[in-house]
């Protein structure tokens, strides 16, 4: 039995955990913009965060950078889908959508984490779940169709770019969770980001970045909340969530996918962006799709 102690830790780690990934969007649009007006390119904050993510974690390679070789297919396979690719999704993507809807479309990667599960991973699929990703991706349309607060449409081919972040993301859980889960959480994110961080070190100092950094006003506090993202959620957040495995059940340790939305959300409107009651009717009909998918797992 989880003594008060532990269920408190629990609470704290899933709290943090939430605040910290939910509040990626928020630092990914003032790495883009300052007061509106843009400061660093989508390339440049793309490139940036992997580089000094890969920094960050570099020292974890002294210690297991030996596992490189026996693992270099599947580190590789994670290392562009689980973290380059969708780094530059999202920085595309919101230097034209808002971080609240990108955000919640976030959301959508327990679901596609599953349906790549069953299409390329031979994973079966319950009719519940079938009946959760369905919803889902329901709401997913419905979040990028309907009109937003303001009255204006959200529709923007850019909102389908978070939706093929997810993608990437459910293809490298599949990853890890077949052929990489007997390494260290924080060895695995080392080792895969060694397949994109020194690359994009080349590509940041080739995309102008140090030309910008002279000379476009607000570029080094854009940088500095680029690395405050890349610290966090690359680095640090890894080491909270493998305590957070180690202390409880991954059905309640999913519970931080319902969180994340609400704090992007709550960063969104702070900033000024306008939320609406449709767009959240669609994030609820996504989160209800997830919780089913999570609710099935009970019985096995």
């Amino acid at each position: 039995m989880q003594t008060t102690t532990d269920r408190r830790t629990v609470w704290i780690l899933l709290l943090g955990l939430a605040f910290i990934w939910g509040s990626s969007f928020i630092l990914m649009k003032r790495g883009l913009f300052h007061d509106g007006v843009p400061v660093l390119t989508a390339f440049q904050v793309a490139t940036s965060r992997l580089a000094i993510a890969w920094l960050v974690l570099s020292p974890v390679l002294f210690r297991h950078g030996g596992l490189l070789r026996k693992n270099w297919l599947p580190l590789l396979g994670t290392g562009f889908l689980g973290n380059g690719v969708p780094a530059f999704l999202f920085a595309t993507a919101q230097s034209r959508i808002d971080s609240s809807l990108s955000g919640m479309l976030n959301s959508l990667t327990p679901l596609m984490t599953l349906l790549a599960g069953v299409l390329l991973f031979g994973i079966r699929v319950r009719v519940i779940q079938l009946v959760g990703i369905l919803l889902g991706l329901a709401g997913a349309i419905g979040l990028i169709l309907v009109k937003r607060g303001d009255g204006l449409p959200a529709w923007s081919l850019y909102a389908v770019l978070p939706i093929l972040g997810a993608v990437c993301y459910g293809i490298s859980g599949n990853i890890v969770k077949r052929y990489l889960y007997a390494l260290p959480p924080t060895a695995t994110s080392a080792l895969a980001l060694t397949f994109v961080g020194p690359i994009c070190i080349v590509l940041a100092l080739g995309s102008g970045l140090p030309e910008t950094l002279r000379t476009v006003p607000h570029a080094w506090s854009a940088l500095g909340y680029v690395a405050l993202l890349a610290s966090l959620s690359s680095a640090f957040a890894f080491v909270l969530w493998n305590v957070l495995l180690q202390k409880t059940t991954a059905l309640h340790a999913s519970s931080v996918t319902y969180l994340m939305p609400v704090v992007a959300i709550g960063w969104g409107i702070l900033d000024g962006e306008h939320v609406g009651l449709p767009q959240m009717a669609m994030i609820l009909a996504v989160l209800s799709g997830v919780y089913l998918v999570n609710s099935s797992k009970r019985g096995t």
